[in-house]
């Protein structure tokens, strides 16, 4: 009888291993790479961009025509989505935005900067000036890049620096609680309007001088009368970035060996003049 059960019991077994789920398949490639931020290298004007974020139009922010350069740090990134669905709240205003890098950074075209991911020009706001009579100015989305003078007029007298919601945007960009803004590039003469207007609406002093402090013309460049130039300071994780401007060393000056010392009176005359002393006069 101990062969009968032997046999049964392995019967049995067979069977139950037939209707067994089969052994779960072992994957014997490479496991995906984890997630890991963006890095900025190098200098805004001497840079890359490692693993940047894509910027993506959404209903509060809007990408002018022709536009394709949205790469930037995952900083960059959030703080310009966070300041459009902000003013997107709060005044029903789309944002928009023009360049910012490339995929992998670099030298772009148009510009001397946003080589590392931490650039990107803002629109401003502008107002359409009607003429008399004829209603109230209205918001007009930009669909390029406008010049305004002094007074906030355009060029041509149809359209109005609108300093308010121009303002609104700096206020956000500073007060953002996540990142820290370096500069905004902006006109002289704009950069007064928006200081003056945020004064009479009583802004905090503590917002009204980081804005002062903030808001610069760019030297041996276009004064930026027609756009906001953001940049952010390098985040605490990329190690090589760099704050400031690259400058190229300076040449290397070419050593002259003075003339023997039997010929110096003829090389005198010849106009070499040897090095005085520190002592002379």
């Amino acid at each position: 009888m101990r062969w009968f059960w032997w046999t049964l019991f392995t019967l049995c077994g067979v069977s139950g291993l037939a209707h067994a789920d089969p052994p779960p398949r072992v994957h014997r490639g490479r496991n995906p790479a984890p997630l890991r931020p963006s890095a900025s290298v190098g200098w805004p004007n001497h840079g890359s961009l490692e693993r940047g974020r894509h910027l993506v139009a959404s209903d509060g922010l809007r990408i002018l025509p022709g536009r394709v350069l949205q790469w930037g740090t995952d900083e960059l990134v959030g703080l310009i989505e966070r300041a459009a669905a902000r003013l997107k709240r709060r005044l029903q205003a789309p944002l928009t935005v023009g360049d910012l890098s490339a995929r992998a950074g670099g030298q772009i075209a148009r510009h001397r900067s946003h080589q590392s991911g931490r650039d990107a020009d803002l629109a401003f706001f502008a107002r359409s000036v009607p003429p008399r009579g004829a209603g109230p100015s209205r918001p007009v989305p930009p669909v390029d890049y406008v010049v305004f003078d002094r007074n906030g007029l355009s060029l041509d007298g149809t359209l109005r620096f609108d300093t308010a919601r121009n303002w609104s945007l700096v206020q956000a960009l500073l007060t953002d609680p996540r990142v820290r803004v370096e500069r905004i590039f902006v006109a002289t003469t704009l950069r007064a309007l928006l200081l003056q207007h945020a004064r009479a609406s009583h802004v905090s002093s503590r917002v009204v001088t980081l804005a002062a402090n903030t808001l610069v013309q760019p030297a041996r460049v276009s004064p930026h009368d027609n756009h906001f130039h953001l940049r952010i300071v390098c985040s605490a994780g990329d190690r090589q970035c760099h704050t400031g401007v690259w400058l190229p060393p300076p040449p290397r000056r070419r050593r002259v060996a003075p003339p023997p010392r039997h010929a110096r009176p003829a090389a005198v005359a010849r106009g070499y003049a040897p090095r005085r002393r520190a002592t002379d006069r």
